[in-house]
C-alpha cells in the first residue's frame, strides 16, 4: 500500500470543490478545524499546481489521497482524444506520486455518456463482428493496461469509478469495475464504491463490498438522494461494518450537496459518520 502501515479507523475526504473558504489553504484548514483528514483534488489536479497544493499541505495537515484525470477520454471514437487522454491520465499518476497520494480517480465512460467537453462519437458499432459496449470495453482494457503500468513505476494506483446507468454506460456496478480491473491484469488498477451510484446499481450494497473485497481503494460517501449523509435511507451502519469486513483502511470522501449552511453541516456530517463507523 503506497501509504504504509495503516489502523482500521474511519479517515474522511471530500472532493475539493465541497471545501468551504476562498483559497486553497483556508479550505484546507477549515477541512482540519471540521474533522477531516484528506480531500480530493479535481480544479487543483494538475502539476502547474505542485508548489501551492505542497504549501497547502504544510500549512493545514490536510493529505491529498485523490487526483483526477484531465481533458480526453479513452473510448472517444477520435485517436487523437483517447491520446490526450491517456496524457492527462499519466500527468494525474505523476502529481499523486509527487503529493504521497493514493492514486488518480477515472469515470472512463462519463463523457461519452454524459458528453462533457462537447459532443463525443461512441465507438461505431461493428457486429456481427462485436458490439459498441464490447470494442469499448477492450479498448478500456487495453489503454488501463498501459495507464496502470505507469502507475505502478510511480507507486500509486489507478482507480476504476462505477457511476449509474444514467451517468455512464460501463462500469455501473462495483462487479463492472472488478471485472475490468481482471482485464487489465494489473495489481495497481483498483476500484472505488460510490454510496449513491451503489444505492441505484447494486441490490445488496453490504454484499458488493464484501465481493469487490481489496479492489477497494477509494469509496465516496453521499446518502440515497445525493445530499450529505443522514438526510436519506442509505444504510451507512451496515456499509461500514461490510469496509471493516474486508479490511478497508483507505479514505472515505464525501461527494453530495451540503445543504444550508456549509460549516455547520459539514461539522454534523462528520459527526454522524464517525458514529454509523462505530456502529
Amino acid at each position: 500500500k503506497t501509504e504504509g502501515t495503516r489502523s482500521m479507523a474511519l479517515r474522511l475526504s471530500i472532493r475539493e470543490p465541497m471545501a468551504p473558504g476562498a483559497t486553497l489553504i483556508e479550505q484546507w484548514k477549515n477541512l482540519r478545524t471540521l474533522g477531516f483528514e484528506g480531500v480530493e483534488l479535481t480544479r487543483s489536479s494538475n502539476l502547474s499546481e505542485l508548489d501551492n497544493i505542497k504549501a497547502a499541505m504544510r500549512e493545514s495537515g490536510i493529505q491529498p489521497n485523490i487526483t483526477s484525470a484531465g481533458p480526453g477520454c479513452l473510448i472517444d471514437a477520435r485517436k487523437e482524444e483517447r491520446d490526450i487522454a491517456v496524457k492527462s491520465h499519466k500527468d494525474a499518476i505523476d502529481l499523486a506520486a509527487e503529493i504521497g497520494a493514493v492514486g488518480v480517480l477515472t469515470a472512463p465512460g462519463i463523457k461519452v455518456k454524459m458528453q462533457i467537453e462537447g459532443p463525443r462519437p461512441r465507438i461505431p458499432d461493428l457486429r456481427p463482428y462485436k458490439s459498441s459496449e464490447e470494442l469499448e470495453f477492450l479498448m478500456m482494457a487495453e489503454l488501463f493496461g498501459d495507464i496502470s503500468a505507469h502507475a505502478q513505476s510511480r507507486g500509486v494506483y489507478v482507480i476504476l469509478e462505477p457511476l449509474n446507468r444514467y451517468e455512464q454506460v460501463f462500469p455501473k456496478s462495483l462487479a463492472d469495475g472488478v471485472r475490468l480491473c481482471e482485464a487489465v491484469g494489473n495489481p495497481h488498477c483498483k476500484i472505488m464504491a460510490d454510496l449513491f451510484h451503489m444505492n441505484i446499481e447494486d441490490a445488496d450494497m453490504p454484499a458488493s463490498i464484501r465481493e469487490a473485497g481489496d479492489a477497494i481503494v477509494n469509496v465516496h460517501l453521499a446518502d440515497s438522494h445525493r445530499q450529505t449523509p443522514g438526510r436519506g435511507h442509505t444504510d451507512f451502519v451496515a456499509c461500514f461494518a461490510a469496509l471493516k469486513d474486508i479490511g478497508y483502511d483507505y479514505y472515505c470522501g464525501l461527494e453530495c450537496g451540503v445543504p444550508g449552511d456549509a460549516m455547520e453541516e459539514l461539522a454534523r456530517t462528520a459527526t454522524f459518520l464517525r458514529e454509523a463507523y462505530e456502529g
